[in-house]
């Protein structure tokens, strides 16, 4: 069996892993322990080409998800069974053995309800992750119903989560690999950057350095001031009294997913910039010590907002559990963006869960949003007791805005 090297490409191998034995056990384990609490005598676990969605099905069968969606059924003991669709085929999935069968259909839902009755579980209860958020397709769900109708299927996606919630010290080692394979990436980046070369053109090389390291799914996005919406890269020239936003989302070798920005000024930044840069700084320390096991996630975001307050800004932060306004905190790790997010879905944080942070700013004008807009903090957070530690930032955060 090959493990993943995380700083370089697989080793050929009749059979690949990313998870060691050790670690697919526990986690069949944790999932099959809640199962049995619920009277769950199946698990459906759908996985779509999502940043949100497609780390479901690689956490339980090792299998990158390419495009349209997978399942993994999960029984109440021996291998997982893999189902995977018409477009890539089997090809990726039998590379690996963490699941002990692989099927293909292009109705997946009657492939499901197939399994369950093979195993004589047509009338037990059924769960389905992926119901309340939609990411588990409705046209498969009413196959499967259609395929069971003496079945009680339920909503089992809040129990995979749960399960997801916090990091095994393998899960752990995954996300510090992206964080090395960042900061690689970004020492290159810093020799890129340069007053004279359009956005796009940054944009491509800072792509270009990204796939070379191994990402296997780079989103740049990239913004100058004065700052507009973040975008891909325009045809605008960058020029030297520019402060220069390159922020990287994607997963790493490991399959661990990271964001990250880094700002730039060419020369000493203006005053302003330096002052609000000082803030931003400030704002995060606080909102770090609340980042604490048994603590709500929002309390980052309260503590980050009562000192940006102090300083003349606002997060424009007022109820954890609303979906208005964009997130300032998100659970980070096989997917991009899971667990918990605030505004949106609040809750309490575990010892070794992963969080992506980068609080937004409401500007009071189009002056101050133009000014300092892009020029801030994105980082994956660990947390701990002592509160949440950078897994990519230097602690004092001096390589977040460098002067080149």
């Amino acid at each position: 069996m090959c493990l993943t090297d995380y700083r370089a490409a697989p080793a050929p191998a009749e059979t690949y892993r990313f998870t060691t034995d050790a670690e697919r056990q526990r986690r069949l384990g944790a999932l099959r322990k809640a199962m049995e609490e619920e009277g769950i005598a199946a698990l459906v676990v759908c996985g779509r080409d999502d940043i949100r969605y497609r780390g479901r099905a690689f956490y339980v069968s090792d299998v990158w998800q390419l495009l349209a969606d997978t399942h993994v059924v999960i029984l109440g003991s021996g291998d997982p069974v893999f189902i995977g669709g018409q477009i890539f085929g089997l090809g990726q999935a039998e590379e690996t053995n963490w699941a002990g069968e692989f099927r293909v259909n292009g109705d997946p839902g009657k492939e499901i309800a197939a399994v369950v009755k093979e195993n004589g579980l047509a009338d037990q209860r059924i769960g389905l992750v992926g119901i309340s958020d939609a990411s588990f397709a409705h046209k498969h769900y009413l196959d499967v119903a259609a395929g069971l109708p003496d079945a009680e299927l339920v909503d089992a996606t809040a129990l995979f989560e749960g399960v997801r919630h916090a990091n095994s010290e393998e899960e752990m080692k995954g996300l510090e690999a992206t964080s090395a394979v960042f900061r690689d990436i970004y020492t290159v980046i810093d020799e890129v950057v340069k007053p004279g070369m359009t956005e796009i053109e940054l944009a491509a090389e800072a792509h270009r350095i990204s796939r070379e390291h191994g990402l296997r799914d780079p989103m740049v996005l990239l913004q100058t001031t004065p700052y507009g919406a973040l975008s891909f890269g325009t045809t605008k020239e960058i020029v030297e009294s520019d402060v220069v936003t390159v922020w990287v989302e994607s997963a790493g070798p490991s399959g661990h997913w990271l964001e990250y920005r880094q700002c730039y000024s060419f020369g000493s930044p203006s005053s302003e910039h330096q002052e609000f840069w000082e803030l931003q700084k400030e704002s995060l320390a606080a909102g770090l010590a609340a980042i604490r096991p048994g603590a709500m996630a929002s309390e980052f975001v309260n503590a980050v907002q009562d000192r940006m307050k102090e300083g003349g800004f606002d997060l424009g932060f007022t109820d954890a559990d609303n979906c208005r306004g964009m997130f300032s905190l998100h659970g980070i790790g096989t997917d991009a963006i899971q667990g918990v997010w605030v505004p949106g879905n609040n809750r309490v944080l575990k010892e070794d869960e992963v969080v992506n942070v980068h609080p937004t700013v409401q500007f009071p004008d189009d002056e101050q949003r133009r000014k300092f807009g892009w020029l801030g903090v994105t980082d994956n957070v660990r947390v701990t007791p002592e509160g949440g530690r950078f897994m990519t930032h230097a602690a004092d955060l001096e390589r977040g805005f460098i002067e080149l």
